[in-house]
């Protein structure tokens, strides 16, 4: 099922019987059953009435409140009432540091890998003589990550591997935007701006999916805990990263279907950001890309929901956990 994005400022998403109805004024820009959509995404100063948010309790559709520029502000979830003892597990799980090892070093390695099958995917099509020295380094963190000693020596393995990643991504970008690096707080390239906004739509479906399975989104393996941080979502996303938002971005980057005019820069903190025309494209491409299938596999949507009922039987039996490869 789709995601229902409201983008539209001054919008309010109300009820008529078994509907969802989006009006902004007298003019109603939306309705749609509810039975057929999976989760609502309310970005900046769009307004819930009451019996909009009862219908969607009563169908256990989560809504996910952003800010304009995509940062995610919190959630409306139904009640969890279901797998408390596989929560009880999780809890036991997340101080065994032995399981917390395992499970983060597969985590990093998955990274690492669909980073390297990403580059290689680029090196078949745009010929560069630095693609063997960066798939050599990708390769050799790697197998670091999956012989790391604990997960502080993880999380070094990653950040270097991750250096030598978005340097091949910087020349995987082949548009008009100029890319230096990663840089997210707050994004200051249109390229930026566009991860950061997908990273933060990929984490909101992954806390949705986590806590409709039983699971505490906020109780992580790899991430440490802190106050309201999704930890648990934020382990799954790592494998998801390259897959889907950073295919994406270069997809829209390098077919130009974005162009300077589609950003702004915020004057109190030089953050770049989407238009709201530009930000009612980008979430329909994204959204386009998550549910198309992708060769013989389902789509991203439906790896997503894969990957929690592995993580899920992982955590309540103790055996392997088995993490997300995008295609070579």
């Amino acid at each position: 099922m789709p995601m229902l994005y409201l983008t539209e400022q001054g919008a309010v998403l109300g009820r008529e019987g078994d509907r969802l109805v989006v009006r902004k004024g007298e003019e109603v820009l939306l309705s749609v059953p509810a039975f057929k959509v999976e989760g609502v995404w309310v970005f900046g100063g769009v307004q819930l009435t009451t019996p909009a948010i009862g219908l969607l309790l009563a169908h256990g559709i989560e809504v996910a409140f952003f800010t304009v520029e995509g940062r995610l502000k919190g959630r409306l979830t139904p009640i969890l009432s279901r797998n408390a003892r596989l929560r009880l597990r999780q809890f036991e799980r997340s101080v065994d540091e032995s399981f917390r090892r395992e499970m983060a070093a597969r985590v990093v390695a998955a990274k690492l890998e669909n980073a390297r099958r990403l580059l290689m995917r680029y090196a078949r099509t745009y010929p560069d003589p630095d693609w063997e020295r960066l798939r050599m380094a990708l390769e050799q963190r790697i197998a670091q990550a999956r012989e790391a000693p604990d997960r502080m020596a993880l999380r070094g393995i990653e950040g270097s591997g991750s250096a030598i990643y978005f340097e091949a991504f910087r020349r995987m970008v082949r548009g008009e935007f100029p890319f230096e690096g990663r840089r997210r707080r707050p994004p200051r390239d249109p390229i930026n701006a566009m991860l950061s906004l997908g990273y933060a739509l990929l984490t909101g479906e992954l806390i949705g999916k986590i806590a409709a399975c039983g699971l505490d989104p906020y109780i992580g393996f790899y991430h440490e805990v802190r106050d309201g941080r999704p930890a648990l979502a934020l382990d799954l996303a790592e494998e998801f990263r390259h897959a889907a938002v950073d295919r994406l971005v270069l997809s829209l980057v390098n077919r130009r279907m974005f162009g300077w005019e589609d950003f702004e820069e915020r004057a109190e903190d030089g953050a770049v950001l989407l238009r709201p025309e530009a930000l009612r494209r980008y979430l329909a491409a994204y959204e386009a890309f998550m549910r198309r299938p992708s060769g013989d596999r389902p789509s991203l949507r439906a790896c997503l929901d894969e990957q929690v009922r592995r993580l899920a039987r992982a955590i309540g039996s103790g055996s392997p956990y088995i993490p997300f490869e995008m295609e070579g």
